[in-house]
């Protein structure tokens, strides 16, 4: 148990506070239309095709009664492919001082990644998942649901 609090929820929390310490500094609140997926950099289309992946095996998991194997999915996705891959590869992006689409993209791809890993996490973890979720809907107001737990 110390070990998957040590490894994934202290990686989840520092890349949430990495998201919200630059998001806050550049007042992002994901305003407007998102940024279409083809126009975005190959990276982020690379996260978020990873991402779309790892739901579709979660769900899959989940479905079939085997929830250690989404969760060991949640965990893969959220240290080795979100934070050790791409905040570390992304990280000039989210410092860069003027605002401008590659930045805006950056930070709406982390976004969507973040909660998607909430949405993930509700069932494993929901009092985590949920203080995730709000956090995040609460700074931008993307969904309108009260909790993770309704939005999944």
């Amino acid at each position: 148990m110390a070990e998957v609090q040590r490894k994934f929820f202290s990686t989840l929390l520092n890349t949430y506070a990495f998201f919200a310490l630059y998001a806050n500094i550049d007042g992002f609140k994901y305003a407007g239309a998102p940024i279409p997926v083809a126009e975005r950099p190959d990276i982020d289309r690379w996260i978020l095709s990873l991402l779309n992946s790892t739901i579709a095996e979660y769900n899959t998991a989940m479905e079939s009664y085997d929830p250690t194997k989404g969760a060991r999915l949640v965990s893969h996705f959220t240290i080795e492919q979100l934070s050790n891959w791409y905040v570390r590869r992304n990280r000039r992006r989210f410092w860069k001082s003027e605002p401008g689409k590659d930045k805006t993209a950056a930070y709406q791809t982390l976004f969507e990644c973040l909660v998607g890993i909430a949405k993930m996490t509700a069932p494993i973890a929901p009092f985590l998942a949920d203080e995730l979720y709000r956090s995040l809907m609460d700074a931008t107001g993307v969904e309108k649901f009260e909790s993770v737990h309704v939005a999944l």
